[in-house]
């Protein structure tokens, strides 16, 4: 009774001051999950998100009119009169000639813009094909960033049971449960401190890739065990020109080169846009009037008509720029597709031969089992899985 009552005392202390040491247990779902909300990457690859649909929404505006309310508050003295000309049409300030203290402006101004030549529908594409695009890269960093935590959480599963392995086999022969020379002990027990040193190592590598603190201290959780399936070639290239966000980001990025073109060729259309003002302004503030001493409309209907009679600005060679641009990117989108054929077939082909590796061990007849060769294959299977699933942009486990 006194030894059961030490032993219940013993374990007592060991979970406290486990609770006490371990600050999180990670899994291989929480350490993904924790990576997507704090991974800087992520986090900074959600900011171009963000950059992206303001200029979105910064291009819708171009649709509207523009209403301004200018204020000027001036004290002169002008041999002649003076009109102050600002950024906008609305922001047109009149100076009378005489000396004034004080003088006083309200304008209100309204512009809008009635005919671009295709323009301003251009740009808002343009804008929001930008916000496709750079949601794919988005989803490119994302996966990358999975894949990578996927990878290392592998390795420190497959460290942390060859520490186990190594333990019991130690504690075993310690016990005279199995005969070993005390130079395999030895031996052991070199591998043991070797394998602790790399669990650590990729504990801090798992840390930095989630995007915690390399200072905190966890806990691995969780069964290296194969991960065993049967794809084919055909599905694993459906997949990747299914899913692969590369192959999307660069198509954005194609029709964005067009439309760039597009945008430099229509500069020899027409414009057409109207504004009006109505100015009130007072001599003088000291006189009790700030405003009703004189008034003033403005009414403005343009038609630009641009005739490049010299090219001066380049107008013709930007066009050619544009298009080889163009041209670049239908070359680099081929070029990517041909890459990612070619991770398809090299990662499916890696996986085929450890899951042959794995099915000649027998893995699964051995119920946890497993021998150091065994714990090896699991690893490489494991990791060629992962890669596969980088390859095709998706994850394999649903399929």
């Amino acid at each position: 009774m006194k030894r059961i009552i030490f032993l219940l005392i013993l374990v007592l202390t060991a979970q406290s001051l486990y609770a006490n040491t371990v600050e999180r247990i990670l899994t291989e779902f929480s350490s993904v999950r924790t990576a997507l909300s704090i991974n800087p990457d992520i986090l900074a690859s959600a900011q171009d998100f963000e950059c992206a649909v303001q200029r979105a929404r910064e291009a819708k505006s171009l649709y509207f009119p523009k209403i301004n309310l200018n204020l000027n508050l001036s004290k002169s003295n002008n041999l002649e009169s003076v009109l102050i000309s600002g950024d906008s049409f609305g922001n047109l300030t009149y100076l009378p000639s005489g000396k004034k203290d004080l003088y006083f402006v309200i304008r209100p101004s309204i512009w809008l813009n009635i005919y671009t030549g295709g323009r301003l529908k251009t740009t808002n594409k343009r804008a929001q094909i930008e916000v496709n695009r750079v949601k794919k890269e988005e989803e490119v960093i994302k996966s990358k960033v999975i894949n990578n935590v996927k990878i290392i959480f592998n390795d420190c599963l497959y460290y942390k049971t060859l520490l186990e392995l190594y333990s019991l086999k130690i504690e075993n022969a310690k016990q005279g449960k199995i005969h070993l020379a005390r130079n395999e002990v030895e031996s052991l027990i070199r591998k043991k401190t070797k394998v602790k040193f790399n669990y650590d190592r990729k504990v801090l590598s798992l840390l930095n890739a989630i995007g915690l603190d390399t200072n905190t201290i966890v806990d691995i959780s969780g069964e290296l065990s194969p991960k065993m399936k049967d794809f084919n070639l055909d599905k694993c290239l459906l997949l990747a020109y299914q899913f692969k966000p590369e192959i999307k980001a660069t198509q954005e990025q194609e029709i964005l080169d067009g439309l760039e073109l597009s945008l430099e060729a229509i500069k020899k259309y027409p414009n057409v846009s109207v504004g009006a003002s109505y100015g009130m302004m007072s001599d003088n503030i000291m006189d009790g009037k700030l405003i009703g001493d004189k008034n003033d409309w403005c009414l403005l209907f343009t038609v630009n008509i641009p005739i490049p009679i010299i090219d001066s600005d380049g107008l013709f060679a930007k066009i050619k720029q544009k298009k080889a641009i163009l041209r670049k990117s239908t070359i680099k989108r081929a070029k990517l597709e041909n890459e990612i054929k070619l991770g398809v077939r090299q990662s499916l082909l890696e996986y085929n031969f450890w899951r042959t590796q794995a099915i000649d061990a027998k893995l699964f007849e051995k119920n946890g089992q497993y021998n150091e060769t065994d714990i090896k294959i699991m690893r490489n299977l494991n990791k060629s899985y992962y890669n596969l699933e980088l390859a095709v942009g998706v994850e394999l486990d649903s399929y």
